[in-house]
């Protein structure tokens, strides 16, 4: 029995230089046909390999999904029939609480995360021959019709030219009722994931660390609120899907000092490359944490002033955003450090 499992055309996967927002050409980020998704913490699920319960009755199902695009108010709904054959429904298959969002679902601007979940259960299935098991467990394994191209036609585009030219693959797509691609070749698996092949995947925080699988990455940099110096940080972040990023820092200094540094910690690498109102001091080699100390006119600080930074910078367009989960401005004594 071929118990495992069927792609499925479903909804996206992290692919370079797409964007997962919902704001682009079809095809957007979704993979070509003789690719597949092999990595459960990939957020954008466009396409994706499930494992069918092993304890169904015999019979015909229906297998259906819903999704939300992050300007949509609705959401969308899609299903298969499956005809199963060969379960065993006396397996002991209870589960409890509600389903979970997919991994790495991203907050929308139209429904909220926690619609996905309101009025839902787990289903009582069995993903192993044993027991409960994961409905993931066997997704890096290669499916069975991976020629399958979950893309369809450029006929669905709100711009057909601009993605038949987005992708010339999509013209070998003659059939958007039954749509594949001729593989070339042996299909075979991707590598494992792992804590240092220098990606950010497998739910990882960050590149390498973090997530369910890798160490912890290191420490965010923290200051208690009775060493601040500092009365305000206005802090402003405007990014655009093409990896340009702009921050703006505006300081209302608190308390006196003869030198200060500033550090940002974001959740993904940032080049700053341009910057106002201070200078370079040190980044980390992911370059998520970056601190400035002052140009030599705003050295020395006094309660009441106002310092203002600036910086631009670029970061990887993948459709995921930097978030700066710290800002920290301190008194730097070069006796301390």
């Amino acid at each position: 029995k071929q118990w495992y499992q069927r792609r499925v055309a479903i909804t996206a996967g992290e692919r370079k230089g797409r964007t997962s927002y919902g704001d682009c050409i079809h095809p957007c980020n979704a993979r070509k046909g003789c690719e597949y998704m092999a990595n459960k913490y990939d957020g954008n699920r466009y396409d994706t390999t499930i494992k069918i319960p092993y304890n169904l009755a015999e019979g015909v199902y229906i297998l259906q999904y819903m999704s939300a695009m992050s300007a949509h108010k609705t959401f969308y709904y899609s299903c298969a029939r499956l005809k199963i054959v060969g379960g065993e429904p006396s397996l002991p298959c209870k589960r409890t609480g509600l389903a979970p969002v997919a991994h790495g679902c991203m907050a929308g601007t139209a429904v909220p995360l926690t619609k996905y979940e309101q009025n839902t259960k787990m289903g009582d299935f069995c993903f192993s021959p044993k027991g409960l098991g994961d409905q993931d467990a066997d997704m890096s394994r290669v499916p069975i019709n991976p020629e399958c191209d979950p893309r369809i036609t450029c006929q669905l585009s709100v711009n057909s030219k601009q993605c038949m030219s987005e992708d010339n693959k999509m013209k070998d797509i003659v059939d958007s009722w039954d749509p594949k691609q001729t593989c070339k070749g042996e299909i075979v698996p991707p590598p494992e994931p792992t804590c240092s092949d220098g990606i950010k995947n497998n739910g990882e925080q960050m590149v390498d660390c973090g997530g369910p699988e890798c160490e912890k990455c290191f420490e965010e940099p923290t200051e208690p609120v009775d060493t601040r110096i500092y009365k305000s940080l206005d802090y402003t972040q405007k990014q655009w899907e093409d990896g340009n990023i702009n921050i703006r820092a505006v300081v209302t200094v608190s308390k006196d000092a003869n030198d200060w540094r500033y550090t940002m910690f974001f959740t993904k690498a940032v080049d700053i490359r341009t910057f106002w109102g201070c200078k370079i001091i040190s980044h980390n080699d992911f370059k998520t944490i970056w601190t400035f100390g002052p140009q030599h006119w705003t050295k020395k600080i006094k309660p009441g002033q106002v310092i203002q930074l600036g910086f631009n910078g670029k970061f990887e367009a993948d459709g995921e955003y930097p978030e700066c989960v710290t800002k920290n401005f301190r008194a730097y004594d070069p006796d301390a450090y």
